[in-house]
């Protein structure tokens, strides 16, 4: 019986412990932007072009839209040495970028 009581009481330590402790939560604490970019490869298998198509954001400043247009650039950079995109065409990436709260907002600041 007494075995019984330390083992509830350990419980309920731990669940009140764990109930205090902050929690990141990367849905509180940043926001995530969804691209559309392009990727032209041509008949010798190099890239012509890239282009980014549509970023997905209602409320952003220009200064905003340009550093996720160049997020955008970079990632898709990065991502035509991916094997799927060795073949002649027009290959259509959907990228998605997640900044902190507080850095997008400090971006207003710094670009103008």
């Amino acid at each position: 019986m007494r075995g019984n009581i330390f083992i509830i009481v350990g419980l309920l330590f731990f669940a009140f412990a764990k109930a205090q402790t902050p929690t990141k939560n990367y849905k509180i604490d940043s926001l995530q932007f969804k691209m559309y970019t392009r990727l032209f490869v041509g008949p010798q298998l190099q890239i012509d072009s890239i282009t980014v198509r549509k970023i997905f954001c209602d409320w952003c400043t220009k200064p905003q839209m340009q550093v996720l247009r160049d997020e955008a650039m970079r990632q898709s950079m990065i991502e035509r040495h991916n094997p799927r995109y060795k073949k002649p065409g027009e290959h259509r990436l959907a990228l998605y970028v997640r900044f902190s709260k507080e850095d997008f907002k400090n971006l207003n600041d710094t670009n103008e």
